[in-house]
């Protein structure tokens, strides 16, 4: 497992992936800081190596259970802006975490009605694909209403499956595996026309069941801090709550803050 530094400039943040701690990368990192200028720095790390950012300034707002190869991941941040580290609409976001701490996990969903079909996508979805994304989102961390990125990146290491009702994709999320052998549930979307029919459901676990065909055991989730739905939909399935990444990502409306969600699909001896 190596480390990773990343640039993301639409998001003005660096990204590090440090399953190590090594002087000369964290020098690397800090190099890239003052060329990029970012308003957040996010590191992902163990646990044993977040004391040492902590020092340098960096703050704790979460965990992911069994991120690095089964190993828990912490993640860290560093602001470079008051307002960049500042929690917005923090009441509301409150309000919709007490009511999905009550959720119960679900243990069976109803089978999904037979006029829709349910499969992993192909190459032949992504028009309908681009269509969704640019019919619920308004902004997006990453690029999924340009067809050339989504026909880019989708291949065995980064996955959807989709919900059409004929040859309309009326819901979709994706799975990212990440070089640490971790999955990031993403990309999860569905028509306002066709919500509350437990769609988002229903892919998450046909998502999980692909994962673990592909020996991937640890699941994760990045959902919006102001969005009721995503939250009690990935909490039913079994997902725990790992804390908060503050303005982590443009989303709908702006920069928003992230709930951490993540799961253990399968048990390493079963």
């Amino acid at each position: 497992m190596n480390n990773h530094i990343d640039v993301d400039s639409y998001n003005e943040r660096v990204v590090a992936y440090f399953p190590t701690y090594n002087e000369q990368e964290i020098g690397d990192l800090e190099q890239t800081q003052r060329q990029h200028q970012p308003s957040k720095t996010i590191i992902y790390l163990k646990k044993e190596y977040v004391s040492l950012f902590v020092k340098k300034g960096y703050r704790m707002e979460g965990s992911i259970i069994g991120f690095f190869n089964g190993v828990d991941g912490y993640v860290v941040s560093l602001y470079g802006s008051k307002e960049r580290k500042t929690s917005k609409k923090i009441d509301q976001q409150g309000k919709i975490l007490k009511t999905v701490e009550q959720i119960k996990p679900i243990h069976k969903l109803p089978p999904l009605d037979t006029k829709y079909s349910i499969r992993l996508a192909s190459h032949q979805d992504v028009k309908g694909l681009v269509q969704l994304y640019d019919t619920v989102f308004q902004k997006y961390p990453t690029p999924v209403f340009d067809e050339n990125y989504v026909r880019k990146v989708m291949n065995d290491d980064y996955f959807y499956i989709i919900i059409k009702d004929g040859e309309k994709v009326v819901s979709a999320a994706s799975a990212m595996i990440n070089p640490f052998r971790s999955a990031e549930i993403t990309d999860c979307a569905t028509d306002p026309n066709y919500r509350g029919k437990q769609f988002l459901s229903q892919i998450i676990i046909r998502l999980e069941e692909e994962l673990i065909n592909r020996d991937v055991n640890y699941a994760y989730s990045l959902t919006r801090a102001l969005s009721a739905g995503m939250n009690v939909t990935i909490k039913r399935l079994g997902y725990k709550y790992g804390g908060k990444l503050i303005n982590n990502c443009i989303i709908s409306s702006g920069f928003e803050d992230m709930c951490i969600w993540s799961k253990q699909l399968k048990k390493a001896d079963s």
